[in-house]
């Protein structure tokens, strides 16, 4: 889903998480549910070292990304676009 603006949010039920060029990118929380798994999350990025941006995301810089993933409580990660995703975040 897009925001009023015209950027990536989530989709009706994920938050959403991009890989470029190493780092993981996220939207800000204004659009989309700032839940305790998303916040884990970005917690376990950070606690690895990677670099993480939180920041719009236009959907033209999505469809570029390395990687998309998509989590919710329910469903752990799903993988949208193909790519290597630290292991501490695959599920189980």
């Amino acid at each position: 889903m897009l925001d009023k603006d015209g950027y990536v949010s989530e989709t009706n039920a994920t938050n959403i998480f991009l890989v470029k060029k190493g780092r993981v990118l996220t939207p800000h929380a204004d659009y989309c549910l700032p839940g305790i798994t998303r916040a884990t999350i970005m917690e376990l990025v950070v606690k690895e070292k990677f670099e993480l941006v939180e920041r719009r995301i236009s959907l033209s810089e999505f469809h570029a990304a390395d990687e998309e993933h998509g989590h919710n409580k329910n469903r752990n990660m799903a993988l949208i676009k193909t790519g290597t995703w630290p292991s501490f975040v695959q599920p189980a």
